[in-house]
């Protein structure tokens, strides 16, 4: 019965005889009950609200018990189960923010990446346990003398090889300057000739690249000078063809050769030399003269591995624009979270390119562990003429504005002078004229595609392939016999190299599969954790709420006789 409608109602039953000081009855079975007659006076009972002088109609309730005065519920149990519940609630809103809505777990795990001091990945970064193989093939012009007779108009060239090497690199000469981290790379490259198809001892006939660069740069000299130096080369060398015969162990890491002694003071001088014997890999093996500056991400994890300095400098000066000459970019090794992204091409600097080079993403890629990557390759045109790529317009010499066929940059700048140019092995995407003179280039084989399949979330490269070929441009003076049968500008292939990750140790293997399931399960446990705790906690707050009644603080039972009333007293 609503308490508020009693004062409306009146009795019609028999009433408790009034005992002679006008008092309440108590009795104390199962809880507090009042015994009274209608004309009681009901107020100020402790623990009770809205109680008065009230009539009662008390129709329906003999021998039942009602709620009589009603009070606020001061349970204790309650207001502790409120604050249990409210806590929870807030305890998993947050937690289902965090861990749904945020990349708490993953920023958790690049902090870890950072390159501090004698840190975990700086000693793995110091010291890499993962060590890429050097696939190198050689073009050997097998008919170079009849051409040169003028039996043959095109040179026969063979692709031999591969010969590989396996990469062990040190980063040396390491100093921290604030989130700034400055090093020299050392390489060790071991060959594996079980991996190879040739030996070190095989003969390849090749381009004389010390004789080929000598002329390139006496063209380019007035007659005086020019005369000077074709006239030593023709007394002084001791390799006076275009063409030369070499065993490839000699040919890639270092011959002596006469023309290099000529040129070696003068090399010096301008800090290009760090050799003694000329070989076309020579500056590879052993401590680089490269110095490279990079971002350690510790102030900015999206920073992390940028590079922002080389050999001093915080940009090159090759080319023709601040863009061309940017070095804004990752080494190849470790990317940013942040710019992983499909949409987002990521650069990647290459000092023998004199240049950075971009990645755009292709498609996803999985481990044999089932972890999914992004692979990101080299675009088609990324070498193409200022025509087909108006973005390379910058690459073109500053001087003359003259540009390279389709299919290949020049890289003059980063071969001390010589007129190098690199391309995709066997100009693969290049302009048709550039195999006019050869046979024996296969410029269609999907195997001379370059790519990145990199983490999505560590941001590591766990795999990948670099296909780059080296050539070099007849660059000739007039009159000088040992290149008067080679094209003015003709282009030379003389090798392309594969650089790959084929397989990854086992420890790192193990850091990749939990830093991807076991952090993916931890953050689904995690976050189906939060959101059923949020989902229970905020039911009960509701139930708790809306179920909440104000507890009785006096029961009555309308009794009709004395003889009742003695029983229940009794």
């Amino acid at each position: 019965m609503d308490h508020q409608n009693l004062e409306k109602t009146s009795s019609t039953y028999p009433m408790l005889p009034k005992d002679k000081d006008n008092t309440i009855i108590l009795t104390q079975q199962n809880g507090p009950k009042i015994l009274i007659r209608e004309d009681t006076i009901l107020a100020n009972l402790q623990g009770c609200a809205g109680c008065g002088r009230t009539q009662f109609a008390c129709s329906g309730m003999k021998k039942k018990w009602s709620a009589l005065c009603w009070g606020k519920q001061s349970d204790k149990k309650y207001y502790c189960s409120i604050i249990l519940l409210s806590t929870t609630f807030a305890l998993s809103l947050l937690g289902t923010i965090f861990f749904c809505f945020t990349d708490v777990i993953n920023n958790a795990i690049l902090s870890n990446m950072v390159l501090q001091n004698e840190s975990l990945a700086f000693k793995m970064w110091r010291r890499p346990t993962v060590h890429p193989l050097m696939k190198v093939h050689l073009f050997n012009y097998t008919n170079w003398q009849r051409v040169r007779d003028g039996l043959d108009t095109k040179f026969h060239v063979q692709d031999v090889g591969p010969y590989v090497y396996q990469q062990h690199l040190e980063r040396v000469k390491v100093k921290f300057d604030g989130d700034k981290l400055t090093f020299q790379e050392h390489n060790n490259f071991k060959f594996l000739p079980e991996a190879s198809k040739g030996a070190h001892f095989d003969q390849v006939f090749v381009p004389n690249l010390p004789l080929l660069g000598a002329t390139a740069r006496a063209a380019n000299l007035d007659f005086i000078a020019r005369y000077g130096i074709l006239t030593a080369l023709n007394a002084l060398g001791n390799h006076k063809e275009a063409f030369l015969k070499l065993p490839v162990q000699r040919f890639l890491w270092g011959y002596e050769d006469r023309i290099i002694s000529i040129i070696k003071p003068y090399l010096s001088l301008q800090g290009q030399l760090n050799f003694d014997n000329f070989g076309l890999l020579v500056t590879k093996n052993g401590t680089s003269s490269d110095i490279f500056t990079i971002n350690t991400g510790e102030r900015d994890i999206n920073r992390m591995n940028i590079i922002e300095g080389f050999n001093g400098q915080k940009a090159l000066s090759y080319w023709g624009s601040p863009e061309c000459n940017s070095i804004e970019a990752s080494d190849g090794s470790i990317f940013p979270p942040s710019f992983l992204d499909r949409n987002q091409t990521l650069e990647v600097f290459f000092p023998n390119l004199c240049r950075r080079i971009p990645f755009i993403y292709v498609k996803d890629v999985e481990t044999d562990d089932g972890v999914n990557l992004f692979r990101y390759a080299m675009p088609k045109n990324v070498f193409d003429d200022r025509k087909n790529n108006p973005a390379n317009q910058c690459y073109c010499q500053v001087d003359t504005g003259a540009c390279p066929p389709r299919g290949v940059i020049d890289v003059t700048q980063c071969a001390m002078g010589a007129p190098a140019l690199a391309s995709f092995p066997h100009f693969h995407q290049g302009d048709p004229s550039l195999r006019e003179q050869f046979v024996g280039l296969d410029p269609n084989s999907e195997t001379h595609q370059s790519y990145i399949d990199i983490h999505p979330t560590l941001g590591i490269a766990l795999s990948g392939k670099s296909n780059l070929q080296v050539n070099i441009q007849v660059k000739k003076p007039e009159s000088f016999g040992p290149v008067n049968y080679l094209p003015q500008d003709l282009i030379l292939p003389i090798a392309w190299i594969e650089m790959s990750v084929e397989d990854l140790p086992e420890s790192l293997k193990s850091l990749v599969y939990h830093g991807t399931f076991s952090t993916a399960a931890a953050k689904l446990g995690l976050s189906a954790f939060c959101i059923t705790s949020l989902a229970v906690s905020s039911i009960c707050l509701f139930v708790m709420m809306i179920r909440r009644r104000r507890k009785p603080c006096a029961i009555v039972k309308i009794i009709s006789t004395d003889n009742e009333v003695k029983t229940q007293l009794g």
